[in-house]
């Protein structure tokens, strides 16, 4: 991790901050949620569910 803190904006204003770990691995604000399943990740298996994790939150409108 590059980070012991990470702080998450979303036009303008602060929308989550905390500790890294808890930022990236139970993100709490919706915007974040979406950044996070938004990620490439190398395993096309974890991708997809990336995607299906993303394509929900879109469809809940969040």
């Amino acid at each position: 991790m590059l980070a012991d803190c990470i702080m998450v904006m979303h036009k303008g204003e602060i929308v989550e901050h905390g500790d890294a770990d808890q930022v990236m691995n139970n993100p709490q604000n919706p915007y974040t949620q979406k950044l996070l399943a938004s990620l490439p990740v190398p395993d096309p298996r974890e991708q997809r569910e990336h995607c299906a994790q993303l394509h929900e939150l879109l469809a809940k409108g969040i």
